[in-house]
C-alpha cells in the first residue's frame, strides 16, 4: 500500500513537469531571429479591428488578417475603415501573418 502511494507520488510529481517549458522567445521580434523569415511589405485598405489582435486590410481585392503582436495594438485602433495603409508583415510557419507594422499611406 505504501509503496502504490509512492509511486502515484512519484508519476504525479514527473508528469506535473511536462508541459512547463518556456520558450524564450516566442514572443515578438526576438522569435524571428535568424530564423530566415522573409518580411513582406504590401499595399492596401485597412478594413478594421476584426478583434483585439487581429487586423483585417484589403490586399488585391481580399481581405487579409493579420494578428498584431500584444505591444502593438493599441498602435492601430485609430486608423479608420477605408484608409489606405502599408503593411509589413512576415508569414509563420503556421501560415499565420504576423504584423510587423503598418503605416498610412498618403
Amino acid at each position: 500500500m505504501k509503496k502504490g502511494v509512492i509511486l502515484v507520488l512519484f508519476a504525479m510529481l514527473l508528469l506535473a513537469g511536462c508541459g512547463t517549458t518556456q520558450h524564450k522567445g516566442q514572443s515578438g521580434d526576438e522569435s524571428r531571429k535568424g530564423t530566415g523569415e522573409e518580411t513582406l511589405v504590401k499595399e492596401g485598405t485597412f478594413v478594421g479591428l476584426a478583434d483585439q489582435h487581429t487586423v483585417a486590410v484589403n490586399i488585391d481585392g481580399k481581405e487579409t488578417t493579420f494578428q498584431v503582436p500584444p505591444d502593438k495594438r493599441d498602435r492601430y485602433k485609430g486608423i479608420k475603415d477605408g484608409t489606405k495603409v502599408e503593411v509589413e508583415y512576415t508569414k509563420a510557419e503556421d501560415g499565420t501573418l504576423q504584423l510587423e507594422d503598418m503605416k498610412k499611406k498618403e
